[in-house]
């Protein structure tokens, strides 16, 4: 755990030891590290079960810099976003998280962000991943997720709907939401795979059954 260490810059010999022990499924924090700048290649060939960024930069401009430097990581579970009362990103667009293309997540986790997510297309770098987890998000813009999307689980946590968004995800088997604030009506989806679904602790309502 790297956390809250006042880390501004990542070089590639920083990550020695991640270079030299890829097999060990190591998990990595660097949250509340105030990032400027990672060496592009610094983790190229490195194999994490997990990395966690939160509440690291300063810009949209720095984040994008620094994902850059994330290219050729391979990681089980990806975890970004930011910590309540902590250092956050404005103007998060669609394009924010577009250097992701160049890592290999099987999972990611997006949690706090204080602006408002507007368009799906901020995940166009995530479509093959096999879950997504969005956690205490402002989603009332969204207006759904569609079939270009292959994955497995999503799971919608403690986040603001202005309405149910539109679901037509062919692939996926699991669908959690739940803690969801404001009243939710629960809109037609189109999930042919869905295995299971937990739809707890939300005041929902149905258009019918």
């Amino acid at each position: 755990d790297l956390s809250k260490n006042n880390i501004q810059n990542i070089y590639h010999e920083d990550l020695h030891v991640l270079h030299q022990n890829s097999s060990l499924n190591l998990s990595l924090d660097l949250s509340l590290n105030p990032i400027d700048f990672i060496q592009p290649g610094s983790f190229k060939g490195i194999r994490l079960h997990k990395l966690t960024l939160r509440s690291n930069f300063d810009s949209v401009n720095i984040m994008k810099t620094c994902i850059q430097g994330l290219a050729g990581l391979e990681v089980h579970r990806l975890v970004w976003g930011e910590f309540r009362n902590e250092r956050y990103v404005k103007d998060f667009d669609k394009s924010a998280l577009e250097g992701l293309c160049n890592l290999a997540i099987e999972e990611f986790s997006l949690a706090n962000l204080e602006e408002s997510l507007k368009d799906a297309d901020l995940f166009h770098c995530l479509t093959n991943v096999s879950a997504i987890s969005l956690v205490s998000l402002d989603l009332n813009y969204l207006k759904g997720f569609y079939n270009n999307y292959g994955w497995r689980s999503l799971e919608l946590v403690n986040c603001k709907f202005e309405q149910f968004p539109t679901l037509e995800l062919f692939s996926l088997e699991r669908f959690i939401l739940t803690h969801n604030k404001d009243g939710l009506t629960f809109a037609e989806v189109e999930l042919p795979s869905l295995e299971y679904l937990d739809i707890s602790k939300n005041g929902l309502s149905f258009k019918g059954c």
